[in-house]
C-alpha cells in the first residue's frame, strides 16, 4: 500500500512541508482505560499489517496531513527521551526495518501507551502505526495515532432498499476531532552509532492534538507527548513567546501607520498574549488585528526572522512584566496619554483641566514620536 496524496494548499508547519504523503505500512492495535483500581489492562495486539483500498488510503493520508498542517493545532516538539527503549530509538530503528520487525516494534508501542495511559483517566481508543515517505524530497516519517472509537450509522443499498447499519467502532471520521498524532521525521539516515543508540539531532519531531488549544487540558495531553512519545513542547516556548512580542512591536513601530493605529495594534498584543489561549498563531493574529495591506509583510518580517509559521505553545515568563496593562488618560480630542504599567503613579501631574483644555506635567524630557 503506498499511495500518493498531493496537496494543492501547502499544509507547512515549522518550515515543513507535509504534503505529498504517502502510507507504506499500517498496523493498528487496541488499547484500554486503565482498570478502577488503576491498573494497566494490556493491549489488543494485532500480527499482521493491515491492507486498506486505495480510497481508504487516499483518506487516511487527507486525514494524517490536515492535522500535522494545523496552525493551531499541530506543533514541532522538542525530543526529550532517547534512552533505550524509547519512543525515538524504537521509531529510528525501524524507520528501515522489515514487515516482521515493523509489527513487533509497534507491538512495543502499544505497550508503551497502554503504561503511559495508565498515569491518567486516558479513554480507551486504537493505536495506529504507520510509516511511509512525506515532503517534496520524500522523508522517511513514523507516525502514531491515537484516535477514540465511537459509535455511529452505515447505510447499504440494495435495489429500492437501503439499509441502515449500527455500527460501534469508528475511528478518525472526519469530523472527529479527539485523536492525537506524533509524528517523527528522519532528516538524514543513519546507522545506529556504536552506543547502539541513534543521534536525535538528525530527526524532526511535530504533534497534532486538538486540545492543545485549551489550558485546560493541556496537562491531560501530556501523557501522549510526554510520557509516551517521550518530547516536551515546553523547551523554548518562553523564547519564541519573547520573540513574538518583540518581533511584532518592532514591525508596528516600522509600518508606516498613524500613531493611533500603531498604539492599538500594540494594545492588541498585550491583549492577546494576556488571554487564555495556550497557543500563538502568528497568522491568525495578523488577520484579525493587522491593516490587509501589512499582513503579507508581517508574515514576511517574521519568516525573515525564523519564527515559526505553525502554532507555538506560549509561555509569557520573560515578558510578564511587559504584559500589564498600562494606565492611559483619554481626551476628548481623541488624544491619549499612555504612561507604563511597571511605572510610579506621579509619571503624568493634572496641573489644570476646564472644558477647552488640559494642562499635563510629565516627568521626563521628550525624546521622540513613536
Amino acid at each position: 500500500m503506498s499511495v500518493v496524496v498531493e496537496v494543492a494548499d501547502s499544509a507547512a508547519v515549522a518550515g515543513f512541508d507535509f504534503g505529498n504523503l504517502t502510507i507504506e505500512r499500517l498496523i493498528v492495535h487496541r488499547v484500554y482505560e486503565r482498570g478502577p483500581d488503576k491498573s494497566v489492562k494490556p493491549p489488543k495486539l494485532s500480527g499482521h499489517i493491515t491492507r486498506l483500498p486505495k480510497v481508504g488510503a487516499d483518506a487516511l493520508q487527507r486525514r494524517i496531513t490536515s492535522a500535522l498542517g494545523s496552525r493551531s493545532h499541530g506543533v514541532e516538539m522538542s525530543i526529550e527521551n532517547v534512552e533505550v527503549g524509547s519512543f525515538f530509538q524504537l521509531a529510528s530503528d525501524v524507520l528501515h526495518a522489515a514487515d516482521v520487525e515493523f509489527v513487533e516494534t509497534s507491538k512495543q508501542l502499544a505497550r508503551k501507551l497502554s503504561e503511559a495511559q495508565g498515569l491518567t483517566v486516558a479513554p480507551a481508543g486504537m493505536l495506529a502505526v504507520l510509516r511511509g515517505r512525506v515532503g517534496t524530497v520524500q522523508q522517511r516519517y513514523l507516525a502514531v495515532i491515537k484516535a477514540d472509537v465511537h459509535d455511529g450509522f452505515g447505510t447499504q443499498e440494495s435495489g429500492d432498499e437501503v439499509d441502515v447499519t449500527y455500527l460501534t467502532s469508528l475511528m478518525l471520521t472526519p469530523t472527529q476531532k479527539l485523536y492525537k498524532v506524533g509524528l517523527l521525521l528522519e532528516e538524514n539516515a543513519e546507522p545506529r552509532r556504536s552506543n547502539g543508540i541513534y543521534a536525535p539531532e538528525r530527526y524532526r519531531a511535530f504533534l497534532f492534538d486538538h486540545l492543545i488549544t485549551s489550558t485546560e487540558t493541556r496537562t491531560a495531553a501530556a501523557y501522549f507527548y510526554g510520557a509516551f512519545l517521550g518530547m516536551s513542547i515546553q523547551k523554548s516556548s518562553r523564547k519564541l513567546t519573547q520573540d513574538f512580542f518583540e518581533h511584532t512591536r518592532v514591525f508596528i513601530d516600522s509600518s508606516p501607520i498613524d500613531v493611533d493605529v500603531k498604539l492599538d495594534l500594540k494594545e492588541a498584543l498585550r491583549v492577546e498574549l494576556r488571554s487564555d489561549s495556550a497557543v500563538i498563531d502568528a497568522p491568525g493574529f495578523a488577520k484579525k488585528h493587522f491593516p490587509k495591506e501589512l499582513r503579507r509583510p508581517y508574515q514576511e518580517y517574521l519568516e525573515s526572522k525564523a519564527f515559526p509559521k505553525n502554532a507555538v505553545v506560549k509561555d509569557t515568563e520573560y515578558v510578564k512584566s511587559r504584559l500589564r496593562r498600562p494606565r492611559k488618560l483619554i481626551f476628548t480630542s481623541g488624544v491619549r496619554v499612555f504612561m507604563p504599567a511597571t511605572g510610579t503613579t506621579d509619571l503624568v501631574t493634572v496641573i489644570s483641566s476646564d472644558r477647552e483644555a488640559t494642562t499635563l506635567k510629565i516627568q521626563g524630557t521628550y525624546t521622540e514620536t513613536e
